[in-house]
């Protein structure tokens, strides 16, 4: 009887071991699994709410920018939808930041170039430029700028600039005549109580006897009788190449003719022989030789005279 206590004893323990260490935390872990739910594509506060009551944390991750997507949108989550993770399990959301925003630069102090250039790089555009008379800048450098600098702003903004147009100088406007002829440019000029200055003619592809440059530029300020200098274009010179040819074909008809009249046409080499050589004595030779012609007839005709006065002479007794 004893034994059979102690065998029912020991199956009982037994049984509550294996409830309460295998059994039950079995029970327990598939109790606390929960199923992460899907909430892409939903705002950062509705996907908040959905996960909360799923018995999870919610936590905004990265924003990604994307000009397609509503801001605010979520884009991915971590943990995926759908796997099993315990409750109060931290769900990471990425949400959509819309289109990229840009930060203006400072461009005040910058040259019209140089702000340009600023602008491009950071996927900027130059807007509309207004031309201002001031001294607080030298002459094409940035006086302000309608957006102001570290503003945030899309892509391809257009940034409106004043930029100086140096000192005012007088209340007469330099008129534009780019482009004109010169006797129209020269009209406008005289209207406007100037004079035209120096005109330069340069070679180029514009037509001929217009404008393409001038000095001072357009709607410079300047006072009564201010000279203008102006360059006009002129047509282009090319250099011809007819009279080297024409030589060319001389000289081919003239060894052409040579070799019809059975002649060797002469080469350079031949030219360079029969060239007199001023240092050859052999050259000189023939004028010599005249002069020696000449002295030796000369003292022969000195000897002539003294044998015939021998024979005029008188005998001596």
């Amino acid at each position: 009887m004893l034994k059979k206590f102690i065998i029912l004893a020991i199956i009982v323990i037994g049984i509550i071991l294996l409830f309460n260490n295998i059994l039950m935390p079995l029970y327990v872990k598939q109790a606390s699994l929960v199923q992460v739910p899907a909430v892409t594509g939903l705002t950062f506060l509705d996907a908040k709410k959905v996960l909360e009551e799923s018995g999870l944390d919610v936590k905004q991750g990265d924003i990604k920018y994307d000009e397609s997507k509503p801001i605010g949108i979520v884009l991915d989550q971590n943990p995926a939808n759908g796997e099993q993770v315990k409750k109060g399990r931290r769900v990471y959301l990425t949400i959509c930041g819309g289109e990229q925003l840009v930060e203006v630069p400072r461009l005040v102090g910058k040259t019209e170039r140089d702000a340009r250039f600023t602008l491009e790089q950071r996927n900027l555009k130059v807007g509309e430029i207004v031309k201002k008379f001031t001294i607080e800048q030298p002459e094409d450098v940035v006086v302000s700028q309608i957006i102001q600098p570290g503003s945030k702003v899309k892509k391809s903004t257009k940034i409106d600039l004043i930029i100086s147009n140096g000192a005012l100088l007088g209340d007469i406007f330099i008129p534009d005549v780019m482009g004109k002829k010169l006797n129209d440019a020269k009209k406008l000029i005289e209207e406007k109580k100037l004079k035209v200055g120096k005109v330069t003619y340069q070679p180029s592809d514009n037509e001929q006897g217009t404008v393409i440059d001038q000095y001072p530029k357009k709607e410079k300020s300047a006072k009564e009788n201010t000279p203008v200098d102006l360059i006009i274009a002129k047509k282009k010179v090319e250099k011809d190449k007819a009279v080297d040819v024409e030589g060319d074909v001389d000289q081919t008809t003239d060894k052409n003719n040579k070799k019809d009249n059975g002649e060797k046409p002469k080469t350079e080499t031949d030219k360079i022989k029969n060239k007199p050589d001023p240092q050859n004595p052999k050259d000189k030779n023939d004028k010599p030789k005249d002069k020696a012609t000449e002295k030796g007839t000369d003292t022969k005709d000195k000897n002539d005279k003294p044998k015939e006065k021998s024979k005029d002479k008188p005998e001596t007794k």
